[in-house]
């Protein structure tokens, strides 16, 4: 990699994944309290999550295959994020169970698939995906801080303030970023290039990649990952605030991971380089394992805290090492669908299947959080577990082109 890659990667490419984090980081990190606020128990508030993380079978694969086949990726990303947008203003006007149920159900229809389709995005204007990508998500992870420091200003200085006003925060950054990709130059798409000879057609390069071993396995590691880590972004919050923790320091405590992201993101090349993408991937596992043990048996706001240098690490190592191991696996034409099906698989049935089971967990251990962070440790422990068993064959993807 050269300087000469870097002066052809668009510099609004950089605000975009700014930007596009720091909805998620307004909204994510605080939706338990605004939902507790709301007078909902953990056994609704995991029943609201799970059902939305329903809409994932759906609308990533959706929007995947219009961004591969009909519309441009970056107007694909203008559209869900001023939808993004309309759907957190419709939350606000809400009370009830039924309601937030529904705007939560919009909310992540239109926002949670960016997650991925941004690293497909990102993947069109970098020379070097392996190289260049790292660097690039870490201005993700500091936009997801953003909203933090924001945030713990307005609780610090308004100590009883109610989080109604994260949802405008939220809605504020994804004008923002909706903004912001109209100054993305446009991807030339091939033309035919799905039906040239030597090319397998789009639909015929999906059903390739249900039929590829490591693919799949990263689907099921994804899945149970992701399915975890939500407990993690839901649950970790209320339960520092149900030990002792103000909720001025919410923000900034999560952002202790965050920060670690920044810093290990831009070396994170380096790592792959020299130890390969199966013990990231194992690192990554291994640390949600160690996450969600400290959750089940520790209550000392310090170390609940310092923790989550560990969910950090989680992102680093076994989000972005996936993604990036997706973008090589898959063929060109299908690069959109492969990452938004990590969404369906990962972001989509496995929280939605992991926040019903700890909605029911809370339910039976009286609203403790304490089962629901093992259960987690459970999940986590498979994921490492298949990782490692399948680790012969994985180290062995390469790139199917030279952009791979």
């Amino acid at each position: 990699m050269n300087d000469t890659d870097w002066n052809r990667v668009p510099r609004a490419l950089f605000v975009v994944m700014l930007m596009q984090f720091a909805v998620g980081g307004s909204i994510l990190p605080f939706m338990s309290m605004w939902l507790q606020e709301n007078g909902l128990s953990f056994a609704s508030i995991g029943t609201i999550f799970s059902v939305a993380s329903s809409t994932f079978l759906v609308f990533p694969f959706l929007w995947g295959m219009i961004a591969d086949r009909y519309v441009p990726i970056q107007k694909v990303f203008t559209f869900l994020n001023v939808m993004t947008c309309l759907a957190l203003f419709f939350m606000q006007t809400q009370t009830g169970f039924g309601g937030i149920l529904i705007s939560f159900l919009l909310f992540y229809s239109f926002y949670h698939p960016t997650f991925t389709l941004i690293n497909a995005l990102s993947f069109q204007y970098l020379a070097n995906p392996r190289e260049q990508f790292g660097f690039l998500r870490a201005f993700g992870s500091l936009g997801w801080m953003i909203p933090s420091a924001v945030i713990f200003a307005w609780l610090m200085k308004r100590n009883e303030s109610s989080m109604h006003f994260v949802l405008y925060l939220g809605m504020a950054f994804a004008l923002i970023t909706a903004g912001c990709t109209l100054f993305l130059p446009q991807i030339k798409k091939i033309e035919n290039e799905a039906l040239s000879p030597n090319k397998p057609n789009y639909w015929k390069s999906v059903r390739l990649l249900f039929h590829n071993r490591d693919y799949v396995t990263l689907l099921v590691a994804f899945f149970l990952i992701s399915g975890s880590f939500s407990y993690v972004v839901y649950y970790g919050p209320p339960y520092l605030l149900a030990n002792g923790v103000s909720k001025a320091w919410i923000g900034p405590i999560q952002c202790i991971g965050v920060v670690l992201e920044i810093a290990m993101l831009p070396f994170l090349r380096h790592y792959i380089r020299r130890w390969g993408f199966v013990s990231a991937l194992l690192i990554g596992c291994f640390s949600l394992v160690l996450r969600h043990l400290i959750y089940y048996y520790s209550t000392n706001p310090w170390i609940l805290a310092l923790s989550y240098l560990l969910a950090g690490m989680v992102i680093v190592f076994f989000h972005i090492g996936v993604s990036i191991l997706v973008n090589m696996i898959a063929e060109r034409s299908v690069r959109a669908t492969a990452q938004t099906l990590l969404v369906v698989f990962g972001s989509g049935i496995g929280p939605m299947l992991a926040n019903l089971v700890a909605g029911k967990l809370a339910e039976v251990y009286g609203n403790s959080l304490r089962p629901v962070f093992g259960f987690g440790t459970l999940l986590a422990l498979v994921a490492f577990i298949l990782i490692a068993w399948r680790a012969p064959h994985l180290r062995n993807i390469h790139g199917s082109d030279a952009s791979a």
